[in-house]
């Protein structure tokens, strides 16, 4: 729908009744016409807001698509507009904060950390990287600042490093324009040292995280297991491993390699969360600061229950129903048919590789100016095409007391635009628990435990 243009009548009623005679026009007669032309107005543009002003309750679809103009990124938006997506505008949510400890030690962080010419992250008394640094490493960014946008993905990376540790289940669902092709389960296992909730611990392979990976489902990926360390000097890079098993052995992988397809599907090694990689390894600009249409599952927050061995989440029995599992549903089968969107203030930095041979030349972000979460991922490809559109639905996971919260992932979507298929990641299925703070040893984390998984 267009909007009503500003006609000529308006620079005519507001000049003068002295100007209007010696034009001629009798002042009584020009008063009744401009009233006329003020009631013809209103009477054919009705509508007299402008577009983008969705309100709590509205469903966006392909009738109201234009509401979400600069709201949402194009590649989602022209998905609302053939009728692929659809969802409802819920009112601003005002008790996403994270807890209490991880807000406490973010102001005390004011000040003690920098980014270097080379955007590593810096300790200010020691000019070098820091050991341990719990909470967002920059409270406050200025928009002004040049290096804003590395700020920005520094505070993005330790609002995931929350706990102490974590052990999930998650599931990868390959789906095609009509129908869910095939899905993989596999269990992932986290121990944070760089950033921890309860404090430093003995670091000697001086390792931001260290993760390991098994296939859970279906029988051909039992024994695919991969290890990874990530180190905290910025400029070492990551130690990889995995078991082949037709070779019988475990072979180091190129960490180089980041940007190559994760398990076969549209996410690749550095997508989950939107970015698992190393800040360094990309120059990063501020693109714009805005408010924008953001996925929103409930409840959020959800409640983090204690456990004989730290803290449980448990997933809701409606959770997340997708399309491909709702008969009768008409958009793209890899959608939530429930789709919830509130607005929030956010970045959008962009990203460009320093390696020439990453498969991303070019990616956008748009990361919560607050929670600092990700939200859409637009990726481009060497020959400036738009390639991948990532989104992603985030909640706080927080304690009854406030004290303990962590960022949990409720769904990841990898829309591949050029092949119009995708891939679906969905950590909470209904029946199985994420567990934090459990005390996971060390030992699960070397090549010896990868071995004995692996056979």
């Amino acid at each position: 729908m267009a909007r009503c243009r500003r006609s000529g009548w308006s620079n005519l009623a507001a000049t003068g009744e002295e100007g209007q005679q010696a034009a001629g026009i009798p002042t009584r007669r020009l008063r009744a016409g401009v009233v006329f032309l003020l009631i013809l107005f209103v009477l054919v543009c009705p509508r007299s807001r402008t577009w983008a002003e969705l309100r709590p309750g509205d469903v966006l679809n392909r009738n109201n698509w234009q509401e979400a103009k600069g709201l949402l990124p194009d590649l989602v938006l022209r998905r609302f507009q053939d009728g692929s997506y659809t969802a409802r505008v819920l009112a601003p949510a005002e008790t996403l904060r994270w807890g209490e400890k991880f807000m406490a030690a973010t102001e005390t962080n004011a000040g003690k950390f920098t980014v270097d010419a080379d955007g590593g992250l810096l300790e200010v008394a020691t000019q070098t990287y820091p050991a341990f640094l719990y909470g967002y490493p920059f409270p406050h960014i200025d928009a002004a600042d040049p290096h804003a946008a590395t700020k920005v993905m520094y505070n993005f990376s330790y609002t995931l490093m929350q706990a102490d540790d974590a052990d999930r289940f998650s599931n990868l669902h390959w789906v095609n324009p009509t129908r869910l092709e095939r899905q993989v389960e596999f269990q992932g296992q986290i121990l944070f040292y760089g950033s921890r909730f309860s404090g430093p611990i003995p670091n000697p392979d001086a390792t931001l995280r260290k993760l390991i990976v098994a296939g859970v489902s279906p029988h051909e990926v039992v024994g695919v297991v991969t290890l990874q360390w990530v180190y905290l000097d910025p400029k070492q890079w990551n130690s990889i491993w995995t078991f082949i098993p037709a070779l019988n052995r475990v072979r180091r992988l190129n960490p180089a390699n980041s940007s190559d397809r994760l398990f076969g599907s549209d996410l690749t090694h550095d997508d989950p969360y939107l970015f698992s990689g190393k800040v360094a390894y990309f120059t990063w600009k501020l693109a714009n600061v805005q408010d924008a249409l953001v996925p929103y599952t409930v409840p959020n927050p959800k409640p983090l229950q204690p456990a004989p061995r730290g803290y449980r989440l448990e997933s809701p029995e409606d959770f997340l129903q997708m399309g491909w599992q709702t008969e009768g549903w008409s958009g793209r089968p890899w959608w939530p048919t429930a789709c919830r969107l509130i607005r929030r203030p956010v970045w959008i930095v962009e990203a460009v590789p320093k390696d020439p041979q990453y498969a991303y030349a070019r990616q956008l972000l748009w990361i919560d100016r607050e929670l600092y979460i990700g939200y859409y991922k637009e990726t481009y490809d060497k020959e400036g095409r738009q390639w991948r559109m990532l989104l992603n639905s985030v909640s706080i996971a927080r304690t009854a007391d406030g004290a303990f919260s962590v960022a949990q992932p409720d769904l990841t979507l990898a829309v591949d635009e050029q092949r119009d298929r995708a891939t679906v990641e969905l950590p909470l299925k209904p029946g199985q628990q994420l567990a934090f703070n459990v005390g996971l040893s060390e030992e699960l984390f070397t090549q010896s435990e990868l071995m004995r998984r692996a056979k």
